[in-house]
């Protein structure tokens, strides 16, 4: 006959190895169905959108270094909860920079400016970057840029639209899908007409268009306020933020390596209106450039390299707010001024 405290001791030994089992099976159910990377690709793509990098493999910047403009971006990427990178910029010798300028047949078109041949060959060595990593697809921002501070939500609502517009499978668990080489998220115009192919959708954060800064204002033909359209780029200016697809990065390194326009967002445009590219475009523009107080001007890079750049102290403005055109809420205002300060005419 057994001992009854040798026996309680056996049925208290079974008893904790089996929460101890139940514990284990506990955390490998959690990690499995709540962290595996596996199980998150299962979420809506919608969902994927509003992540740290707002649907993209990765967001890089293109800037020439340290200064206001990354400043300001960085705060504003850490108020939204965007990850960011800057990649650092290979130098450009004068005798590059003649070199490119002089590339194609002289009956072309060709960049004027040093600055507008220094802002191309920093494009296609930012692309080269994105290429040599394999990415799926990367959102290139220019570093003076600014956004909504529901930027998240709007790229879930951009993600619905777009899929909805090119007829994404929904076995295809990509945000944007697949059919686009560049997907247009930053300009300062894109005219879009009723009689436009398109697709209009409702967002909280658009702007204004009896208000909108731009040249395409005439031309923003059935946008009211509070609604956006995703439609094909034709006549987009202005490479503020850009998305590029794998596919769509290659064909723009073959496409803009070559030179023969004024600029790289010319080059871009003409390339989506000729069909060389398959081109998306947002309108109104999600992403747009901070310009800082009208007493200073625009510091821009392209000007400074053109030698018609405004000679300012940075630390004299940096503490002044600016504003960002067609930007309801800014969130680089919203990081440094804790204001909003809406963009000119909102």
């Amino acid at each position: 006959m057994s001992h009854p405290l040798k026996t309680r001791r056996r049925l208290s030994f079974s008893r904790v190895k089996y929460i101890a089992a139940a514990c284990i099976f506990a955390i490998i159910t959690y990690y499995y169905a709540y962290r595996s990377p596996a199980v998150r690709l299962r979420s809506k793509p919608r969902d994927t959108a509003g992540n740290s990098t707002l649907g993209f493999q990765k967001i890089v910047v293109l800037s020439e270094g340290p200064s206001w403009r990354t400043r300001g971006l960085k705060a504003a990427a850490a108020y939204s909860g965007i990850d960011l990178e800057i990649p650092a910029q290979p130098p450009l010798t004068n005798e590059i920079i003649d070199a490119f300028k002089k590339m194609g047949p002289t009956t072309r078109p060709r960049p004027d400016g040093r600055g507008e041949v220094k802002n191309w060959l920093s494009f296609l060595d930012i692309i080269k970057y994105i290429v040599a990593q394999d990415l799926e697809s990367a959102l290139i921002l220019e570093d003076d840029v600014d956004w909504d501070v529901s930027i998240k939500n709007s790229m879930k609502l951009l993600s619905d639209a777009v899929r909805k517009f090119t007829m994404t499978d929904s076995s295809n668990r990509s945000p944007y899908g697949h059919s686009w080489d560049l997907l247009w998220i930053g300009h300062c115009s894109e005219p879009t007409r009723n009689d436009t192919r398109r697709l209009m959708y409702d967002d909280p954060s658009a702007p204004d268009p009896r208000t909108y800064i731009g040249w395409a204002r005439r031309y923003m033909e059935g946008i009211t306020p509070g609604q956006r359209s995703i439609q094909r780029g034709q006549q987009t200016h202005c490479s503020f933020a850009i998305a590029l697809s794998r596919r769509g990065a290659i064909k723009v390194l073959k496409y803009a390596g070559k030179g023969e326009d004024e600029s790289f967002d010319f080059r871009m445009k003409n390339g989506c209106k000729k069909k060389d590219l398959s081109c998306l475009v947002v309108n109104p523009e999600l992403i747009h450039h901070y310009v800082p107080p009208a007493g200073f001007g625009h510091v821009s890079t392209v000007a400074d390299a053109n030698e018609r750049g405004s000679r300012v102290e940075e630390e004299e403005f940096e503490r002044i707010m600016g504003n960002t055109p067609n930007i309801l809420r800014s969130a680089r205002c919203k990081s440094l001024f804790d204001s909003t300060c809406p963009g000119a005419g909102q």
